[in-house]
Formats: C-alpha cells, structure tokens, sequence
C-alpha cells in the first residue's frame, strides 16, 4: 500500500520529516561545508571527517562575490517558512508531493484521502498566492461519475490518490494521475483493483477529461512539449500520451517485487528518464545490489520520443528493497543549459548533461554535508551552478538547508531561522518534496500534519523575500 504500508510508515516516523528542497533566504548563519568527490557510499565514512564552520566572509569568498547578480545572491541563503491554512474536510489526509504550478503562478495540489469513510477520493485543488486563498477543482470518483466512466463491480471504483507532479503542457491544460490501493500487495504481487487514470484539466475552464486508464496505480508524471508520460507500478511501466495525435503508447522499464521509485523526468529533447531494476548478471558490479538473497542492478534509463532506449546508466549508492518502502528517485531539477540534476532516496546527487544532443551521467557527490541523509526535493536558484534542499539524516531529528556548489562539489550547511525551525519540528508533521515554486519566488512543500485523532493536508511557503 504505497505510502501507508506498514514498514514505510514505521520508516518515515524514524525519518520525522521529510521534506524538499527549493530556492533562497534572509541571512547567512555559519555555515558547514564538506567537499563531495562523487564517490560511493563505500568511501562514505572516509569522506564525511569533522565538519568545518565557515563564516559569512568565508563563504562568500569561496563562492566568488563577483557571481550572480544581487537579487539572485539572496537564494543562496536559508529561506523564511510559513504554514498555510489548507481547508479541512473529513477523509482528506495528506498531499505526497502532488504538486504543480501553471504558466498564471497558480499552485495545484493533489489531496489523498485513504480513510474517506465508504467512498474515499483524492481531489484536486488551486491556491493564489495572490489572495491567499485555496479553491477545490474537483474530486476524482465524483468526476469519474460525471464522465459516466466510474466502475461499478464488486463496488463504485475509488481512486484514492493523486501522488504525481502536475504538469502544464503544450495544450495549456494541467496533467496528472490518480491511483487506487484496494487490494494493492506492497511486494508487488498484485496491482489495486481500480489501477490508476490519467486526467487532463483545464484550467480557466475547470474542465477535467479522463486521457487514460491504466492496470497499475499511475505514481509519477512528467510532461513537456506535445507528450505526457505517466508511471505505473509495479513494473515502471510508461504511458506516453501525445497531445497531437491524441495516441498512447508504453514501454516497461521494470523493477522487482514492489519496489517504486516516486518520480520521473523530461529533458527539452522530450526525453523521458526512470528507474530500471533487473536482475544482475555474471560478472557486473555497478550499481548492483543485494535485495532478499538476489543480485539485482539499479539503472537510470533515457527513452527518446518513441520510447526507444537510448542509455542505461548503473547507479550506486541508491536504498533499494523489494516492497514499496523504498523512494527510488525524490527530487529533481533542470538548469537554464538543460541540465537536469537529481537526487535519491540516499542523498546521492546527479546531474544530466546535455552535450551535443547527447546526454552523460555523472555523480556530484552528496547533497548532505556528511554524506548520506535524505532530500525530499530540489531546487536550482537561478539555475547554474547551485542546488538546494531541505535535508534530514536519519535518526539525527536537525532539519538542514543545504545548498550544493556544482562547480566545486561542495554541500554548505545554512542554518534556518528559529521560528522556520520550530515549525518543523513539530510533532506529528510530516513535510513531503515539491519543485513547485510560484510567480513571486515562494516555493511550496507538502504533507501531512496531526489533527485531534487524525492527519490532514500540509502546505509549508518558503520566501526569500
């Protein structure tokens, strides 16, 4: 059961929080800093060593004062954080990372409600940084209804989730997906009854139209150009929807047992990237890992337009398991020349060079400044040489903004105000990735939070204003 199974539940309260990500800030507090060589997690303890605390002065020299303009320099400092209101309403539960932004600066969130009594739905909502203010644009299964395509047998079909990014495309609507989990095994034995279903929406219109239904629950979404590419699990199967020729088609890149990873991505040739997990053969070492007594190898695949296979990159250093505890890949981001940095469950940073109409893989290093730790999300500042994420190292509870120096592998530790800090550490809360920034530069982070006997849906503003 995706994000409610048992041992991903235990594993994320062990977590406490968390969270991504995404650009800014107010003032510089001293700052630790490590080099990150690009090595495994074999070298890790030989890399992490004392951390070193650097002054303002310090920091500013080592990034060069002369780079950037001055309204730009401001993002690399640790932002101020906000909990919005979000409107309440029984079954609403949580929003995993189901975020997104149209070409108005308006933010779209996709809300989950597993324990929606009889007839649970995810829904589908809008704020305006503007006037502060949500709007509801729908609940799936009342949509499905009003389509006259919701199911019926052996009960009215629930889709309980939206877990992907929303996404406007070159038609102007915003896409996303939806999931079931009725009967969903987390080892990945059988898909939920209802799978998942793709949906388009209008957004002045506020019309929804249902592209596709798949057998799996739809995970992940990204779109770009004429083409939308969802996710299924299990097995990583792609849905590639044309916009043009209103065709579909698929490509499994396949994974073993349940194990999922929860994003995907596109570069500007409307290349798709995802996870690749087969079984190792004789005789490879990179990115091979043990998982229940079997050798498998973890790969990052690009598929062209027609989902032809163009690169197949081993990963090291990624957590894998063979159930849905796992997160495969948790942020991502693209700079202005069309690189795309990324980052997974472990910490372990990445970045896509686009070199000729070719694409090359290469390690960073870390996002944390010691090594491993989890980044639920990144964010590039004004997209060059800097990535940003909110980090948190397992079983140590300090909540990090860390900025990443691409140029000179380097992970900076700024510390967040007292107020920021306090909020997050609040019992109860759990914060989930975004990459959903809005038109004035405030970026958004989403989850869950304690309410009496229950959860509800989160939403933290990040400003650097």
């Amino acid at each position: 059961m995706l994000s409610r199974s048992p041992r991903f539940s235990k594993w994320m309260l062990s977590m406490g929080l968390l969270c991504t990500g995404l650009s800014g800030c107010d003032s510089i507090e001293p700052i630790v800093e490590t080099k990150s060589r690009g090595v495994s997690d074999r070298e890790s303890k030989r890399m992490s060593g004392p951390r070193d605390t650097v002054s303002q002065e310090e920091f500013s020299r080592r990034i060069d004062p002369s780079y950037g303009k001055k309204k730009e320099l401001r993002f690399l400092r640790a932002p101020k954080i906000r909990s919005l209101e979000f409107p309440l309403a029984p079954g609403m539960n949580a929003i995993w990372g189901a975020t997104g932004r149209d070409h108005l600066g308006r933010v779209y969130l996709g809300v989950s409600a597993w324990d929606g009594g009889d007839d649970p739905s995810a829904s589908l909502w809008r704020y305006d940084s503007g006037v502060d203010s949500f709007e509801l644009l729908g609940d799936v299964n009342q949509k499905l209804g009003e389509l006259g395509i919701r199911r019926k047998n052996p009960f009215p079909e629930t889709q309980i989730k939206i877990h992907s990014k929303i996404v406007q495309a070159s038609d102007g609507r915003m896409y996303f997906s939806s999931q079931d989990e009725h009967q969903e095994k987390e080892d990945g034995s059988s898909n939920a009854l209802f799978g998942g279903r793709l949906f388009a929406l209008d957004p002045n219109l506020k019309k929804w139209e249902c592209i596709y239904t798949a057998p799996e629950g739809l995970i992940a979404l990204a779109a770009r150009g004429r083409y939308v590419v969802a996710q299924g699990y299990f097995g990583h199967v792609l849905y590639q929807y044309n916009i043009d020729t209103k065709s579909i088609k698929s490509k499994k890149l396949g994974t073993i047992k349940g194990h999922v990873s929860r994003n995907i991505f596109m570069d500007r040739r409307m290349h798709v990237y995802g996870i690749r997990v087969r079984q190792a053969e004789q005789g490879e070492q990179a990115g091979v890992y043990k998982v229940d007594q079997q050798l498998v190898r973890v790969s990052l695949v690009e598929l062209d337009t027609q989902l032809e296979e163009i690169h197949d990159w081993p990963l090291e250093d990624y957590l894998i398991t063979g159930t849905t505890s796992a997160q495969g890949i948790t942020g991502f981001c693209e700079l202005v020349d069309g690189s795309i940095v990324f980052v997974t469950e472990s910490g372990a940073l990445w970045i896509l060079r686009l070199q000729e109409d070719r694409s090359e893989l290469e390690r960073l290093g870390w996002i944390g400044t010691d090594g491993p730790c989890f980044c639920g999300g990144l964010f590039s500042p004004y997209g060059e040489r800097f990535v940003s994420g909110l980090t948190n190292k397992k079983g140590e509870g300090i909540y990090r903004w860390n900025v990443f120096d691409i140029e000179k592998r380097q992970s900076f530790s700024l510390k967040l105000d007292a107020d920021s800090q306090k909020l997050l550490q609040r019992p109860n809360l759990l914060a989930y990735g975004s990459e959903t920034i809005d038109h004035a530069s405030r970026a958004y982070v989403v989850g869950w939070r304690q309410v009496n006997e229950g959860k509800a849906p989160y939403v933290l503003q990040f400003s650097w204003e």
